[in-house]
């Protein structure tokens, strides 16, 4: 077993053992700012269009949809769906999962906490040029991970130097980089998902 496996499944007893309500999500306990942390499951359904839609729990747009393909569709009328410009909101909360708008697609967040973490794939055609067999396009697909830290709702990429600044937050965390420098994707998100156990979502009140 690998230091990093190792790494993984100590701090999942670690964060089983000392906090349950973390590793089962979030409960409705009230902090000193006057936020909760929700249950995904009480988060409205719906298409929220702004941060600020998301972060307070009120998503301006209700009306049925569904995904298709990474896009969203609204329901016009019994028999027509309208397709919905992913440019113009910030994403959605369907079936018990976050979705964000990024790279012209809608795409699930598979680590939820202060900081959620989803992945985009876009297919780019590159075209070669050779003397013997002239012009040729080539489909590619480009795999970019990204986090949103839901405290401020800014969007970066996953790396390890973005990652960083919420790592050497906590002390644990910040020694376990220290010995391992490996600038590895899977690292990073091993990181970031241990970050989340010890910090969960906050969503601000709804009055």
């Amino acid at each position: 077993m690998t230091s990093l496996f190792k790494f993984s499944f100590v701090y999942l007893f670690l964060f089983v053992s000392q906090d349950l309500s973390a590793q089962e999500g979030w409960e409705d306990v009230e902090d000193q700012q006057n936020q909760f942390y929700f249950s995904v499951l009480e988060l409205k359904d719906g298409i929220y269009r702004t941060f600020d839609e998301f972060k307070t729990n009120c998503p301006s747009i209700t009306t049925d949809f569904e995904l298709r393909r990474k896009h969203l569709h609204l329901r016009d009328t019994d028999t027509t769906w309208l397709e919905v410009n992913e440019e113009k909101i910030w994403g959605c909360y369907k079936d018990g999962k976050i979705y964000v708008a990024q790279d012209g697609g809608i795409w699930k967040c598979v680590s939820i906490g202060r900081l959620l973490q989803f992945g985009t794939v876009q297919i780019r055609q590159i075209v070669n040029t050779n003397q013997l067999y002239g012009v040729s396009a080539q489909e590619v697909e480009i795999v970019k991970q990204y986090f949103i830290d839901t405290e401020t709702g800014k969007i970066q990429e996953l790396n390890s130097r973005n990652l960083a600044p919420y790592v050497d937050q906590e002390i644990e965390l910040k020694h376990y980089k220290a010995k391992n420098k490996a600038n590895k994707l899977a690292q990073t998100i091993l990181l970031l998902k241990a970050y989340n156990e010890l910090n969960p979502l906050k969503i601000i009140q709804n009055e």
